[in-house]
C-alpha cells in the first residue's frame, strides 16, 4: 500500500519518490506526476517551476529524516536505500551460479520423476530460497539473467524459466519470501507430467496431429498423478501445475475452469508459460521479440483468455521492453534497455550507443526516457531491433550486452 506524506520542497532529497504534485498537471513540465527524485538537478528543476509542495510515497523511496524539523530547512541529500543493494555485476555472477545449481537439481528431479522414483523437493526448495535471496540483494540481476536465459533443451529449461519469472513477479508484487519460494517450486514443477509423455511426441520437430495433441494435453493429468503419488499437497504448487492451461473464458483444459474458479497462481503461470514459449527458439519455431509477445498476450487477453489484472501485473513487472532489448529511438539512435519504470512501460531507462542517421558510434550514455525534460525530452522508442542486423557491424554489442547474459 502507498504511504503518502506531504512535504515542502526544502525537505526533499534524492531518493524520494514523488507520488503527486500539489498542482494541476498542466502547470508543470513533468510528463509524469509520479517519479523518483534522482539528483540535485532534478530538485532544482522543481524549484525553478515554482513547485513548493508535493506528496511522496515512502513505500517506494526514502522518507524525510526522522530528525527533520517541521518547518522548511536546508535539504539534506543522502543516498537512497538502493545504495545498500548489492552491485549489479556482483549479483549477476552470483545469480548465474545459483541458476547453474538450480539446473543440476532440476535435472536430477525430473529424471527421478521419469523413472518413477520418489521425489525429494528439499534441495530444490533450498535453491529457490537462494534465488529469493538474490532478488532481495538486487532484483534486476535475476531479471536480466531470466530474460536472456539460453534454452538448449527446451522442455527442461522452460520449466526453470517459468519458475524464475514467477519468483520475479511475486517479488515485484511484494509477496512474502515463503510464497516467492513456493511459486518458484511450482513453476519448475509445472510441466512435470511431461516426463510421462512419449519422447517422439515431446520432441517432434513440427506441429502435432490431433491424436498427438490429445496425448500432449494429458501431461496435466500426469502432473496430478505425480503430485498425488509424492504427497505434494501445496495449494500453490498444485494450482500452478494443474491450471496453467486453463483460460479465463473457460476455453482451456483439462477442466475448462473459468473466471473466479481459477487461482491467480494458475493464471499468472498461464501468461508466463505462453510468454516464455513465444520468446524461445524451438527446432520448428523461431522465438519472437518480447514486445511482440506482449502484444499477442494483450490481444488474447482482450479476447477473454487471461484475467486482465494478472496480465497487467505481469507486464508491469517485466515491461514491454525487458532488460537487454535492442531498440531504435525516434532520434535514430540505437540503445539497449537497462530497466523500466512501471508507471510508464513505454519509456524505460536505456543505454544509447550508436546514431543510425549519422552512422557513427556514440559514447555510451544512460538515458531515462520517462523523464520528459532536458535535451532528450521528446525522444522515445519506435521499435525493437533484431540483434542479428547489427552484430556484424557493431562488434561492441557483445561487450555492451555482457551484463544481460
Amino acid at each position: 500500500m502507498p504511504k503518502l506524506r506531504k512535504i515542502h520542497i526544502d525537505q526533499a532529497r534524492a531518493g524520494m519518490f514523488v507520488a503527486k504534485l500539489a498542482c494541476d498537471w498542466t502547470s508543470h513540465p513533468f510528463w509524469l506526476s509520479r517519479f523518483l527524485i534522482r539528483d540535485q538537478q532534478h530538485l532544482q528543476l522543481l524549484r525553478q517551476e515554482g513547485i513548493h509542495e508535493f506528496y511522496i510515497d515512502t513505500s517506494r523511496g526514502v522518507d524525510i529524516a526522522a530528525t527533520a524539523p517541521a518547518t522548511p530547512a536546508e535539504p539534506r541529500v543522502s543516498p537512497p536505500p538502493a545504495a545498500r543493494i548489492t552491485p549489479l555485476n556482483q549479483e549477476l555472477a552470483r545469480a548465474r551460479e545459483i541458476i547453474a545449481r538450480t539446473e543440476a537439481i532440476t535435472r536430477h528431479l525430473l529424471n527421478d520423476a521419469r523413472i518413477g522414483q520418489t521425489l525429494n523437493l528439499d534441495p530444490l526448495r533450498a535453491v529457490c530460497g537462494e534465488l529469493a535471496g538474490s532478488l532481495d540483494r538486487n532484483a534486476l540481476a535475476l531479471k536480466m539473467v531470466a530474460h536472456l536465459y539460453h534454452k538448449d533443451e527446451y522442455t527442461f529449461q522452460h520449466c526453470i524459466s517459468v519458475g524464475l519469472l514467477l519468483m520475479i513477479l511475486h517479488h515485484y508484487l511484494g509477496s512474502p519470501p515463503p510464497i516467492i519460494i513456493e511459486v518458484g517450486l511450482g513453476g519448475i514443477l509445472h510441466d512435470i507430467g511431461k516426463t510421462r509423455v512419449p519422447g517422439h511426441i515431446l520432441n517432434k520437430p513440427g506441429p502435432l496431429d490431433a491424436q498427438e495433441r490429445e496425448q500432449m494435453k494429458a501431461h496435466v493429468l500426469f502432473s496430478r498423478h505425480i503430485l498425488d503419488e509424492n504427497g505434494i499437497d501445496s495449494p500453490i504448487i498444485r494450482a500452478i501445475a494443474l491450471q496453467h492451461h486453463e483460460r479465463f473464458d473457460g476455453s482451456g483444459y483439462p477442466q475448462g475452469l473459468a473466471g473466479s474458479a481459477l487461482s491467480d497462481y494458475g493464471q499468472q503461470t498461464a501468461i508466463i508459460d505462453i510468454y516464455d514459449a513465444l520468446t524461445s527458439d524451438r527446432c520448428y519455431h523461431k522465438g519472437i521479440a518480447a514486445p511482440a509477445a506482449i502484444k499477442r498476450i494483450f490481444e488474447w487477453s482482450r479476447q477473454g483468455q487471461f484475467a486482465p489484472r494478472c496480465v497487467r501485473d505481469v507486464v508491469r513487472c517485466f515491461g514491454i521492453y525487458p532488460p537487454g532489448t535492442l531498440v531504435r529511438l525516434q532520434s535514430g539512435k540505437l540503445a539497449i534497455v537497462q530497466q523500466h519504470d512501471s508507471d510508464d512501460l513505454t519509456r524505460p531507462e536505456v543505454l544509447v550507443f550508436f546514431d543510425t542517421r549519422q552512422n557513427q558510434r556514440l559514447k555510451p550514455e544512460t538515458l531515462n526516457l520517462a523523464i520528459r525534460y532536458g535535451q532528450h525530452a521528446d525522444d522515445r522508442i519506435v521499435c525493437n531491433e533484431p540483434m542479428v542486423r547489427w552484430q556484424h557491424k557493431l562488434p561492441e554489442l557483445d561487450t555492451l550486452l555482457q551484463p544481460y547474459r
